[in-house]
Protein backbone atom coordinates (compact mmCIF):
# COMPACT_ATOMS: atom_id res chain seq x y z
CA UNK A 1 0.00 0.00 0.00
CA UNK A 2 2.84 2.84 0.88
CA UNK A 3 3.08 5.51 -1.50
CA UNK A 4 6.06 7.28 -1.49
CA UNK A 5 3.91 10.57 0.03
CA UNK A 6 2.27 8.03 2.31
CA UNK A 7 6.03 7.24 3.31
CA UNK A 8 7.11 10.81 3.51
CA UNK A 9 3.60 11.69 5.72
CA UNK A 10 4.69 9.20 8.20
CA UNK A 11 7.95 10.71 8.85
CA UNK A 12 6.75 14.28 9.01
CA UNK A 13 4.36 12.90 11.95
CA UNK A 14 7.28 11.25 13.57
CA UNK A 15 9.02 14.60 13.41
CA UNK A 16 6.27 16.71 14.24
CA UNK A 17 5.51 14.64 17.20
CA UNK A 18 8.81 14.87 18.45
CA UNK A 19 8.69 18.63 17.88
CA UNK A 20 5.35 18.61 20.12
CA UNK A 21 7.08 16.49 22.82
CA UNK A 22 10.04 19.12 23.31
CA UNK A 23 7.76 22.08 23.17
CA UNK A 24 7.75 23.71 19.52
CA UNK A 25 4.09 23.90 19.30
CA UNK A 26 4.24 26.04 16.07
CA UNK A 27 7.06 23.80 14.05
CA UNK A 28 4.98 20.88 15.18
CA UNK A 29 1.95 22.19 13.48
CA UNK A 30 3.20 23.00 10.52
CA UNK A 31 4.71 19.82 9.93
CA UNK A 32 1.32 17.81 10.53
CA UNK A 33 -0.03 20.60 7.93
CA UNK A 34 2.19 19.15 5.71
CA UNK A 35 1.73 15.63 6.31
CA UNK A 36 -1.98 15.90 5.34
CA UNK A 37 -1.33 17.29 2.50
CA UNK A 38 1.19 14.67 1.50
CA UNK A 39 -1.46 12.44 2.69
CA UNK A 40 -4.59 13.56 1.32
CA UNK A 41 -2.60 13.65 -2.16
CA UNK A 42 -1.72 9.91 -1.52
CA UNK A 43 -5.38 9.10 -0.76
CA UNK A 44 -6.17 10.31 -4.14
CA UNK A 45 -3.98 8.58 -5.97
CA UNK A 46 -5.82 5.30 -4.86
CA UNK A 47 -8.64 3.44 -6.70
CA UNK A 48 -12.33 3.62 -5.69
CA UNK A 49 -12.16 -0.59 -5.34
CA UNK A 50 -9.43 -0.37 -2.56
CA UNK A 51 -11.63 0.28 0.22
CA UNK A 52 -9.20 -0.71 2.92
CA UNK A 53 -6.30 1.05 1.57
CA UNK A 54 -8.32 4.23 1.22
CA UNK A 55 -10.26 3.55 4.91
CA UNK A 56 -6.93 3.73 6.66
CA UNK A 57 -5.55 6.71 4.51
CA UNK A 58 -8.93 8.82 4.95
CA UNK A 59 -8.66 8.46 8.64
CA UNK A 60 -4.95 9.36 9.12
CA UNK A 61 -6.10 12.54 6.62
CA UNK A 62 -8.35 13.88 9.13
CA UNK A 63 -6.39 13.08 11.96
CA UNK A 64 -3.23 15.12 10.91
CA UNK A 65 -5.44 17.78 10.36
CA UNK A 66 -6.90 17.57 13.81
CA UNK A 67 -3.16 17.56 14.94
CA UNK A 68 -2.20 20.19 13.57
CA UNK A 69 -5.46 22.38 14.78
CA UNK A 70 -7.18 23.15 11.05
CA UNK A 71 -10.10 22.13 12.40
CA UNK A 72 -12.12 23.43 9.66
CA UNK A 73 -10.39 21.45 7.45
CA UNK A 74 -10.34 18.12 9.31
CA UNK A 75 -14.38 18.30 9.30
CA UNK A 76 -14.46 18.85 5.99
CA UNK A 77 -12.45 16.05 5.08
CA UNK A 78 -14.27 13.89 7.30
CA UNK A 79 -17.53 14.65 5.56
CA UNK A 80 -16.41 13.97 2.25
CA UNK A 81 -15.25 10.98 3.61
CA UNK A 82 -18.19 9.86 5.48
CA UNK A 83 -20.44 10.70 1.99
CA UNK A 84 -18.34 8.90 -0.36
CA UNK A 85 -19.98 5.78 1.29
CA UNK A 86 -17.05 3.90 0.66
CA UNK A 87 -15.30 3.40 4.01
CA UNK A 88 -15.32 -0.18 5.73
CA UNK A 89 -17.17 0.12 9.17
CA UNK A 90 -14.43 0.42 11.54
CA UNK A 91 -13.00 3.44 9.85
CA UNK A 92 -17.01 5.27 9.45
CA UNK A 93 -16.52 4.62 13.28
CA UNK A 94 -13.71 6.15 14.03
CA UNK A 95 -14.17 9.29 12.07
CA UNK A 96 -17.51 9.64 13.65
CA UNK A 97 -15.89 10.06 16.43
CA UNK A 98 -13.18 12.21 15.28
CA UNK A 99 -15.99 14.29 14.02
CA UNK A 100 -17.46 14.89 17.59
CA UNK A 101 -14.18 15.89 19.13
CA UNK A 102 -13.08 18.32 15.91
CA UNK A 103 -16.31 20.28 16.41
CA UNK A 104 -15.86 21.05 20.25
CA UNK A 105 -12.14 21.89 19.65
CA UNK A 106 -13.88 24.36 17.00
CA UNK A 107 -16.64 25.64 19.93
CA UNK A 108 -13.76 26.04 22.50
CA UNK A 109 -11.24 27.70 20.21
CA UNK A 110 -14.30 30.59 19.41
CA UNK A 111 -15.38 30.87 22.87
CA UNK A 112 -12.16 31.11 24.06
CA UNK A 113 -10.70 33.57 21.75
CA UNK A 114 -13.69 35.88 22.16
CA UNK A 115 -15.63 35.52 25.40
CA UNK A 116 -13.00 34.47 28.57
CA UNK A 117 -11.72 37.83 29.89
CA UNK A 118 -9.27 37.47 32.63
CA UNK A 119 -7.79 34.15 33.94
CA UNK A 120 -9.39 30.87 33.16
CA UNK A 121 -8.96 27.37 32.41
CA UNK A 122 -11.18 24.86 30.54
CA UNK A 123 -11.96 21.23 31.11
CA UNK A 124 -13.19 18.98 29.10
CA UNK A 125 -14.06 15.64 29.84
CA UNK A 126 -14.46 12.97 26.99
CA UNK A 127 -15.18 9.53 25.91
CA UNK A 128 -16.39 7.22 28.37
CA UNK A 129 -19.57 7.44 29.94
CA UNK A 130 -19.02 11.31 28.89
CA UNK A 131 -22.50 11.82 26.68
CA UNK A 132 -23.18 14.91 24.83
CA UNK A 133 -23.12 17.51 27.69
CA UNK A 134 -23.65 15.37 29.99
CA UNK A 135 -21.75 12.75 32.31
CA UNK A 136 -22.34 11.02 35.56
CA UNK A 137 -22.61 13.35 38.20
CA UNK A 138 -19.90 11.82 40.87
CA UNK A 139 -17.58 11.97 38.50
CA UNK A 140 -18.07 15.25 36.80
CA UNK A 141 -17.96 16.61 41.09
CA UNK A 142 -14.97 14.37 41.47
CA UNK A 143 -12.77 15.55 38.70
CA UNK A 144 -13.89 19.62 39.58
CA UNK A 145 -13.00 18.99 43.12
CA UNK A 146 -10.14 17.72 41.94
CA UNK A 147 -8.75 20.29 39.56
CA UNK A 148 -9.63 23.22 42.00
CA UNK A 149 -7.20 21.37 44.92
CA UNK A 150 -5.06 20.89 42.45
CA UNK A 151 -5.07 24.77 41.68
CA UNK A 152 -4.79 25.40 45.04
CA UNK A 153 -1.82 23.84 45.57
CA UNK A 154 -0.39 25.75 42.63
CA UNK A 155 -1.10 28.78 43.98
CA UNK A 156 0.45 27.74 47.46
CA UNK A 157 4.06 26.46 45.30
CA UNK A 158 3.94 29.86 43.72
CA UNK A 159 3.24 32.20 46.75
CA UNK A 160 5.80 30.22 48.69
CA UNK A 161 3.78 29.00 51.36
CA UNK A 162 5.00 25.88 54.11
CA UNK A 163 3.13 22.63 52.19
CA UNK A 164 0.20 21.63 53.93
CA UNK A 165 -0.68 18.06 54.96
CA UNK A 166 -3.97 18.68 56.89
CA UNK A 167 -6.73 21.18 56.21
CA UNK A 168 -8.03 24.11 53.94
CA UNK A 169 -5.75 26.11 52.01
CA UNK A 170 -4.60 29.84 53.10
CA UNK A 171 -8.01 32.07 53.84
CA UNK A 172 -6.14 34.87 51.25
CA UNK A 173 -6.20 32.19 48.85
CA UNK A 174 -9.60 30.22 48.82
CA UNK A 175 -11.52 33.16 46.59
CA UNK A 176 -9.01 32.97 43.95
CA UNK A 177 -9.97 29.43 42.37
CA UNK A 178 -13.74 29.08 41.31
CA UNK A 179 -15.49 26.55 39.28
CA UNK A 180 -17.99 26.82 36.66
CA UNK A 181 -20.02 24.47 34.65
CA UNK A 182 -20.06 25.81 30.82
CA UNK A 183 -22.73 25.27 28.38
CA UNK A 184 -23.05 21.35 26.94
CA UNK A 185 -21.22 20.52 23.77
CA UNK A 186 -20.75 17.99 21.49
CA UNK A 187 -19.21 14.48 22.41
CA UNK A 188 -17.62 16.29 26.11
CA UNK A 189 -18.55 17.85 29.28
CA UNK A 190 -16.82 21.30 30.05
CA UNK A 191 -16.09 23.10 33.13
CA UNK A 192 -14.41 26.65 33.30
CA UNK A 193 -12.30 27.45 36.10
CA UNK A 194 -11.97 31.38 36.89
CA UNK A 195 -9.18 32.42 38.47
CA UNK A 196 -10.48 35.27 40.40
CA UNK A 197 -8.70 38.52 42.03
CA UNK A 198 -10.90 40.33 44.98
CA UNK A 199 -11.60 44.07 44.25
CA UNK A 200 -9.70 45.43 46.41
CA UNK A 201 -6.85 42.79 47.20
CA UNK A 202 -3.86 43.27 50.17
CA UNK A 203 -1.24 44.74 48.15
CA UNK A 204 1.51 41.84 49.37
CA UNK A 205 -0.92 39.21 48.82
CA UNK A 206 -2.03 40.20 45.27
CA UNK A 207 1.41 40.35 44.60
CA UNK A 208 2.70 36.64 46.30
CA UNK A 209 0.28 34.70 43.96
CA UNK A 210 -0.58 36.18 40.42
CA UNK A 211 -3.43 34.09 38.43
CA UNK A 212 -1.36 34.24 35.79
CA UNK A 213 1.36 32.56 37.25
CA UNK A 214 -0.89 29.55 38.12
CA UNK A 215 -2.01 28.65 34.50
CA UNK A 216 1.38 29.45 33.66
CA UNK A 217 2.65 26.97 36.19
CA UNK A 218 0.23 24.55 35.74
CA UNK A 219 0.79 24.46 31.92
CA UNK A 220 4.72 24.01 32.23
CA UNK A 221 3.95 21.50 34.77
CA UNK A 222 1.54 19.15 32.55
CA UNK A 223 3.66 19.57 29.15
CA UNK A 224 6.59 17.81 31.09
CA UNK A 225 4.90 15.39 32.58
CA UNK A 226 3.09 14.56 29.51
CA UNK A 227 6.09 14.96 26.96
CA UNK A 228 8.10 12.52 29.83
CA UNK A 229 10.46 15.55 30.98
CA UNK A 230 11.44 14.48 34.59
CA UNK A 231 14.47 17.10 34.31
CA UNK A 232 12.17 19.90 33.65
CA UNK A 233 9.63 18.91 36.10
CA UNK A 234 12.03 18.83 38.57
CA UNK A 235 13.63 21.92 37.63
CA UNK A 236 10.13 23.45 37.52
CA UNK A 237 9.26 22.17 41.06
CA UNK A 238 12.28 21.45 42.59
CA UNK A 239 10.89 20.94 46.07
CA UNK A 240 10.53 17.29 46.49
CA UNK A 241 7.29 17.76 48.89
CA UNK A 242 5.71 20.11 46.75
CA UNK A 243 6.17 17.85 43.24
CA UNK A 244 5.03 14.98 45.22
CA UNK A 245 1.65 16.73 46.28
CA UNK A 246 1.25 18.11 42.76
CA UNK A 247 1.79 14.81 41.10
CA UNK A 248 -0.36 12.47 43.59
CA UNK A 249 -3.12 15.51 42.75
CA UNK A 250 -2.97 14.62 39.01
CA UNK A 251 -2.96 11.47 39.44
CA UNK A 252 -6.66 12.00 41.08
CA UNK A 253 -8.10 13.83 38.09
CA UNK A 254 -6.29 11.82 35.31
CA UNK A 255 -8.74 9.07 33.45
CA UNK A 256 -8.40 5.38 34.70
CA UNK A 257 -10.46 2.48 33.52
CA UNK A 258 -13.51 3.27 31.28
CA UNK A 259 -15.39 5.83 32.49
CA UNK A 260 -13.45 8.34 30.66
CA UNK A 261 -11.17 8.23 28.18
CA UNK A 262 -9.43 11.66 28.03
CA UNK A 263 -9.36 15.28 29.92
CA UNK A 264 -7.92 18.04 27.71
CA UNK A 265 -7.30 20.98 29.44
CA UNK A 266 -7.27 24.55 27.66
CA UNK A 267 -6.33 27.98 28.03
CA UNK A 268 -6.29 31.16 25.68
CA UNK A 269 -2.67 32.59 26.28
CA UNK A 270 -1.22 35.56 23.85
CA UNK A 271 -3.46 35.06 21.27
CA UNK A 272 -2.84 31.43 21.52
CA UNK A 273 -4.81 28.44 22.34
CA UNK A 274 -2.60 26.36 24.85
CA UNK A 275 -4.24 22.79 25.44
CA UNK A 276 -2.80 19.46 27.02
CA UNK A 277 -4.28 15.97 27.34
CA UNK A 278 -4.56 13.72 30.09
CA UNK A 279 -4.78 10.26 28.92
CA UNK A 280 -5.02 6.53 31.02
CA UNK A 281 -1.04 6.44 29.81
CA UNK A 282 -0.24 8.99 32.24
CA UNK A 283 -0.41 7.07 35.79
CA UNK A 284 2.95 4.68 35.62
CA UNK A 285 4.48 7.94 34.42
CA UNK A 286 2.99 9.66 38.12
CA UNK A 287 4.02 7.00 39.63
CA UNK A 288 7.74 6.74 38.39
CA UNK A 289 8.09 10.62 38.60
CA UNK A 290 7.26 11.16 41.85
CA UNK A 291 9.56 11.21 44.53
CA UNK A 292 9.89 8.59 47.44
CA UNK A 293 11.83 8.14 50.53
CA UNK A 294 10.65 4.70 51.41
CA UNK A 295 10.52 4.76 55.43
CA UNK A 296 11.93 1.49 55.79
CA UNK A 297 13.77 0.72 53.03
CA UNK A 298 14.90 -2.83 54.63
CA UNK A 299 11.41 -4.17 55.19
CA UNK A 300 9.35 -5.96 52.63
CA UNK A 301 7.19 -4.02 50.66
CA UNK A 302 3.39 -5.63 49.64
CA UNK A 303 0.26 -4.11 47.91
CA UNK A 304 -3.16 -4.62 48.94
CA UNK A 305 -6.15 -3.95 47.05
CA UNK A 306 -9.49 -2.68 48.64
CA UNK A 307 -11.88 -0.37 49.35
CA UNK A 308 -11.00 2.62 51.15
CA UNK A 309 -13.58 2.32 53.89
CA UNK A 310 -12.07 4.56 56.57
CA UNK A 311 -9.15 7.09 58.02
CA UNK A 312 -7.75 9.12 60.75
CA UNK A 313 -5.09 10.92 59.42
CA UNK A 314 -3.89 12.98 62.41
CA UNK A 315 -3.66 9.65 64.36
CA UNK A 316 -2.07 7.85 61.15
CA UNK A 317 -3.96 4.97 60.48
CA UNK A 318 -6.43 4.07 57.70
CA UNK A 319 -8.86 0.90 57.23
CA UNK A 320 -9.47 -1.15 54.09
CA UNK A 321 -12.21 -3.22 53.00
CA UNK A 322 -10.55 -6.46 51.22
CA UNK A 323 -12.46 -8.18 48.50
CA UNK A 324 -12.85 -11.15 51.05
CA UNK A 325 -14.61 -8.55 53.41
CA UNK A 326 -11.84 -8.58 56.16
CA UNK A 327 -11.20 -5.13 57.41
CA UNK A 328 -7.39 -4.33 57.20
CA UNK A 329 -5.98 -1.60 59.62
CA UNK A 330 -3.09 -0.08 58.25
CA UNK A 331 -0.98 2.83 59.19
CA UNK A 332 -0.20 6.15 56.93
CA UNK A 333 3.42 8.32 56.81
CA UNK A 334 3.02 11.76 57.84
CA UNK A 335 2.97 13.16 54.91
CA UNK A 336 0.11 11.87 53.61
CA UNK A 337 -2.28 14.54 51.94
CA UNK A 338 -5.72 14.36 53.65
CA UNK A 339 -7.14 16.27 49.60
CA UNK A 340 -5.19 13.53 47.95
CA UNK A 341 -6.57 10.50 50.11
CA UNK A 342 -10.08 12.03 51.53
CA UNK A 343 -11.94 11.69 48.07
CA UNK A 344 -10.58 8.36 47.84
CA UNK A 345 -13.18 7.15 50.85
CA UNK A 346 -15.21 4.17 49.64
CA UNK A 347 -13.42 4.25 46.46
CA UNK A 348 -11.63 0.96 45.60
CA UNK A 349 -7.66 1.97 46.08
CA UNK A 350 -4.33 0.21 45.80
CA UNK A 351 -1.88 0.61 48.62
CA UNK A 352 1.84 0.25 48.68
CA UNK A 353 4.36 0.26 51.28
CA UNK A 354 6.71 -2.10 53.97
CA UNK A 355 5.34 -4.53 56.39
CA UNK A 356 6.44 -2.96 60.26
CA UNK A 357 5.69 -3.59 63.30
CA UNK A 358 4.25 -1.18 66.09
CA UNK A 359 3.79 -2.15 69.64
CA UNK A 360 4.19 -5.88 68.44
CA UNK A 361 1.32 -5.51 66.40
CA UNK A 362 2.38 -6.21 62.37
CA UNK A 363 0.58 -3.90 59.54
CA UNK A 364 1.10 -2.22 55.96
CA UNK A 365 2.29 1.32 56.21
CA UNK A 366 1.32 3.27 53.30
CA UNK A 367 3.20 5.53 51.53
CA UNK A 368 1.87 5.25 48.52
CA UNK A 369 -1.76 5.06 47.34
CA UNK A 370 -3.93 5.83 44.30
CA UNK A 371 -7.80 4.77 42.80
CA UNK A 372 -7.65 1.20 41.45
CA UNK A 373 -8.29 1.16 37.73
CA UNK A 374 -12.17 1.06 36.93
CA UNK A 375 -13.99 -1.79 35.38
Amino acid sequence: MPSEKHREAEELSVAAAKEMAEGRLDDALKLYARAAELERAALEAIPAEKSRTRSILSVSVASLLYKAQMFEEAEIAIFRSLASQELLSWADLQLRELLQVVADERILAAELASRYSGESITVALRGGEIGRGTGPLDLILEKASGFRSLLYRFAEWIGEYPIRFRGNPPKELQKLVQARATEPAIGSYRLEIRLTEPIQPDLFESSRVQPEAISDTLFQFMDSLTAGDSAQLEQLIPQNDYRKALLQLTGTVTPRGRRIDEIAIYRKHHGKLQKVSLTEALPPRIREYTPTEPKHPEAERVEIRGVLRALHLDKAWLELVLPDEKHEKCYTVPDMLDDVVGPMVNREVVARGPMIAKRHVTRLLVEEIELAEED
